[in-house]
């Protein structure tokens, strides 16, 4: 089972709470996450690794907030589903950015960054051709355990120059490929349980 369904378990509660007290729109909320994520980018390509983790995991905070404030407010929306799931693509890309600029390890964060993007295209697509939940798809390193290793990882590796970060990242890529693999899996074994 992946971390994520865990860590919604476990902040739930608490997000429920601080949803409560922020009367908000859900969309604003979510737009404002690809602020801070520029923030924090602009943290790390100074190579300032600390700040930027913890402006990184504000911009985490936020995402998980605008969901438990719509569902508060009766905000829900597939629009707002939506902007969300594109914000998130959006966060990602601007966070692992800023982590290469910082680094200088472009390579590594660019075969990140398309690993990132498979995972997500991987179920996408098969909804144009089978029936996807939004649930039933536990894979490795979705985007939870990505930001995870982000915010805590990277500023641990920092401490050991560049050595030490190339491995994290190296890491981050060959958990995400294990990702993409059973997303595709998932769906060929779908496929050919349903004839297709």
């Amino acid at each position: 089972m992946v971390l994520s369904a865990r860590y919604r378990r476990i902040f739930k509660p608490y997000l429920e709470r601080l949803a409560k007290v922020v009367a908000i729109h859900p969309n604003v909320i979510t737009v404002t996450g690809i602020v801070i994520a520029l923030i924090a980018a602009y943290y790390y390509a100074q190579a300032e690794w600390v700040f930027g983790s913890l402006v990184a995991a504000l911009a985490a905070l936020v995402d998980a907030l605008d969901g438990a404030v719509a569902r508060y407010w009766g905000k829900t929306s597939k629009w707002g589903a939506y902007l969300d799931a594109m914000t998130d693509r959006i966060v990602e890309g601007i966070l692992l950015f800023g982590i290469g600029w910082g680094s200088g390890l472009w390579p590594i964060v660019y075969v990140i960054m398309l690993a990132s993007i498979l995972i997500s295209y991987a179920k996408a697509r098969a909804a144009m051709e089978i029936d996807v939940d939004n649930v039933n798809w536990p894979d490795l390193f979705e985007r939870a355990e990505r930001l995870i290793a982000i915010v805590v990882g990277v500023p641990i590796a920092a401490q050991f120059e560049n050595g030490l970060m190339w491995y994290l990242l190296a890491l981050a890529i060959a958990f995400s490929t294990v990702g993409v693999g059973q997303r595709m899996y998932r769906v060929w074994k779908r496929m050919r349980a349903g004839g297709q």
